[in-house]
Order: structure tokens, then C-alpha cells, then sequence
């Protein structure tokens, strides 16, 4: 019984409505004084004073809980900032350890050097993942979140410049400085100070496609923000999880061919400089007449060039009028093949250079023009392909660079062709 009392006594005392109860108790034993004449005037004067005095003391309280509420906001709210707040750079000052996700990183690196070095210098450690500077695909992206229009070359530059910065920080200082790139462009960009630590701070950048102004909303989180700042720092960290050492071990990924009409400057500007030339078609009579010139001033300077062509008796000849001309018969285009072989001929008797010529029955479906195409020495230049669609009025011709891993491929089979031809 007297446990029960002493319970219902602390659940009294400990009531938020404490105030409000004695309020209503006092106020209606006086009521009830009054009206029975217990209690003059006097005294009915002195405890409506006492009641009011209680009255303001409960609006105070209210007020001040109020307050606080509004200060505070709805549960989980954050507050959303359209620049770096003070507060981010205050904090940053005295990083032990910072994690830095973005595009290129340039200004973060340029206004955090010191900071930087104080950190690595100090014991501390940090993380920068940047795209990788190598993908073309990336870096295009990337170009259309810059506040002022940049070309994709200029971001490359600028991430090219932040890992070298951040290269020659880690050899100077001996700390443990991390650098990773990331294979797709993040959405967001992070921030990261202490995040492991109880004081530890997350700033959150949201990227815009071709924004006007610094991209938002930025938000500055730190480990009391609770369920937020738990799930940015989780995100960061999977994608520093998923991002590659820097130099990357992977080979840099080779641009698509783009296909033209014709052939450009490029070629010319390797023809020009060859030493050996290795080119294979059906007929390549429009390559003989445009560059014979070139070719002139290639044997006579000692070029070594080799045309494998289609054998105007064989059926292949056949085979590829019906394949790959629209408006072209048989017949024409062995004389297309025959013409081409005279003015090879006429170029050697002019010359007296090392040009050799061999003919082949197999209906070739590609043509390659290959500068300098030899196994060793240094990288050939780039290989020109010029591919036979079926009955098209025009044939399409790309490049590959010596790095692509189809280079190899095309030379071998042009090798081959070459080895079972026919000489002339």
C-alpha cells in the first residue's frame, strides 16, 4: 500500500502538468472557500494574485518548450545551404582524416593544400576519387555539369592536373594518401571529415546538368543529424569502394571508330613520312589516280610498298561485283583491276622503287591502307579500313589507332592474304 502511494506520489511529482493541476485544485478550493464565506475578501484577493503569478509561470514554460521545437524542425530534417558554409571550413581546418568523391577536385585540392599536408604529415590519412581521366565517355559527361561551358579536353586537363598534385603530395609527405578514379561520373559529390569519429562532419554536393551557378543543394551533415548522415556516409563509401587504384592497372578503353566518305588528312600526313605501305582492296584504282604523286615520292625515297589486289581472271571478281557494287558488272570491274596494275606498273618502271604487287581470288570484304606495318620497332600509326557493304552506292571507312586490340587482327589477316597471294 504505502509503495503504491509512493509510486502514484513520484509519477505526481515527476507529471509535465504538474503546475496545471495544482492551478485547477487551488483554484477551486478557493471557489468553493468563497462561496461558503470561509474566506473574505482579502484573502480571495491575495490567492487570485498567487493563481495568476502560477498561470504565468505555465506560459513561460510552454513558450519555451515551443521554442525549442521550432528551433529544432520536424524529426529528420536537414538544412539546405546554396553555398560551402562557414561552419564546413571551420571543421575542415582540423581534419585528421578527409574523403574527398567528385568529378576533377581542382578548387578542393588548390584551397586544402595546406590542410592537406597537415593531415598526412600529422599521421592522418587521405581519399580522393576523381573519373578517370583515360575514358572519353566519362569526361564528355562530365563536362556538362560545369558551371561555365568546358570542352571535354579541358576537363581532362584539370583532373589529369589534380592527380599529379595529389601524386607529388603523397611522395613528398610519405603519408597515407589513397587515389582512386571511378568508372561513371557520381551524381553527387562528397566531402567527407572524420566520418568514422563521434565529431565527424559529411558535406553533400548535388550535381545540375549545365547549372547557372554552384550546384545544389549542398548539405552539411555531422553524426548528430543521426539517420542522414549515416546514409550519405554510406553511399560515399560505396563508391569509394567500387573505384579503381590510380595509375589504373586496366587498359584505357578504345573510342569507337567513327565511319567517313573518305579517308582524311590524317592519312596523308603518314603516307607522307612512311617507310613501308601495305595496301589491300578489290581494285583501290580511285587510290592509285588521287595519290599517285604520293606514291611517286614514296619509291623514289625508298618506300617499301606492297598492293594486294583481287585477280581480274579468277571468279572472285564475280563474286564481288555481285556483292558489293550497285551499279558496277563484272567486266567493269576488271578493268578497273587491269587499269590499276598498269599504273602500278608505270609507277615502278619510273621509279625503279621496291614496289610489289600480288593478286588474290578471295572476295576481300575489308580494304587496309597500313603505314609502317611492321612487328617490331616502334607503334604503327593508325590503320585505315574501308569496309564492302553489300551493293551500297558508296563504301564506309574508319580508323583504328595502334592501341585498339582489332589492330592486330586486320594486319594479321592482310598478312595472310598477302603470304597465299600470286605475285605479279
Amino acid at each position: 500500500m504505502i509503495d503504491n502511494l509512493r509510486r502514484a506520489l513520484g509519477r505526481a511529482v515527476t507529471d509535465p502538468n504538474l503546475d496545471l493541476y495544482c492551478l485547477i485544485a487551488t483554484a477551486l478550493l478557493f471557489t468553493v472557500l468563497g462561496g461558503f464565506g470561509v474566506s473574505d475578501v482579502k484573502t480571495l484577493s491575495s490567492a487570485v494574485l498567487a493563481l495568476l503569478a502560477l498561470l504565468a509561470l505555465s506560459q513561460i514554460r510552454s513558450r519555451n518548450q515551443l521554442t525549442a521545437l521550432t528551433a529544432r524542425g520536424p524529426e529528420n530534417a536537414v538544412e539546405l545551404h546554396a553555398d560551402f558554409p562557414d561552419a564546413y571550413h571551420l571543421r575542415r581546418a582540423r581534419a585528421r582524416d578527409f574523403l574527398f568523391i567528385g568529378t576533377a577536385g581542382t578548387r578542393t585540392v588548390q584551397t586544402m593544400r595546406h590542410d592537406l599536408r597537415r593531415i598526412l604529415t600529422a599521421g592522418g590519412s587521405v581519399r580522393f576519387l576523381l573519373i578517370d581521366p583515360t575514358d572519353d565517355r566519362l569526361v564528355r559527361e562530365a563536362s556538362l555539369n560545369q558551371v561555365t561551358p568546358v570542352d571535354a579536353d579541358r576537363i581532362r586537363g584539370r583532373v589529369q592536373a589534380t592527380l599529379d598534385e595529389l601524386t607529388h603530395l603523397r611522395d613528398t609527405t610519405g603519408g597515407t594518401l589513397e587515389i582512386r578514379v571511378s568508372a561513371f561520373v557520381p551524381n553527387i559529390g562528397f566531402n567527407g571529415i572524420d566520418i568514422g569519429a563521434r565529431d565527424g562532419a559529411i558535406l553533400v554536393q548535388h550535381y545540375e546538368h549545365r547549372p547557372e551557378a554552384e550546384p545544389t543543394p549542398i548539405l552539411h551533415l555531422h553524426r548528430r543529424d543521426g539517420h542522414w548522415y549515416d546514409h550519405y556516409v554510406a553511399e560515399a563509401l560505396r563508391i569509394w569502394d567500387d573505384g579503381l587504384p590510380w595509375p589504373s592497372s586496366r587498359p584505357a578503353p578504345t573510342p569507337a571508330p567513327a565511319f567517313t566518305d573518305e579517308h582524311g588528312p590524317e592519312l596523308d600526313a603518314q603516307l607522307a613520312s612512311a617507310r613501308r605501305l601495305l595496301v589491300t582492296g578489290v581494285a583501290r584504282n580511285t587510290f592509285v589516280h588521287t595519290r599517285y604523286s604520293a606514291l611517286e615520292r614514296l619509291l623514289t625515297s625508298g618506300c617499301e610498298i606492297r598492293f594486294l589486289l583481287l585477280d581480274p581472271a579468277s571468279p572472285a571478281v564475280e563474286t564481288a561485283a555481285a556483292r558489293y557494287y550497285a551499279n558496277r558488272s563484272a567486266e567493269s570491274l576488271r578493268q578497273r583491276i587491269l587499269h590499276t596494275l598498269r599504273l602500278l606498273e608505270e609507277l615502278r618502271e619510273n621509279t625503279r622503287g621496291p614496289l610489289s604487287v600480288r593478286l588474290t581470288d578471295h572476295p576481300l570484304a575489308i580494304s587496309l591502307l597500313a603505314p609502317d606495318p611492321a612487328p617490331e620497332g616502334p607503334p604503327a600509326p593508325a590503320l585505315h579500313l574501308e569496309y564492302y557493304s553489300y551493293r551500297a552506292p558508296s563504301q564506309p571507312k574508319f580508323s583504328l589507332p595502334p592501341a585498339s586490340p582489332w589492330t592486330p587482327h586486320f594486319l594479321t589477316e592482310a598478312e595472310a592474304l598477302w603470304t597465299t597471294a600470286t605475285p605479279v
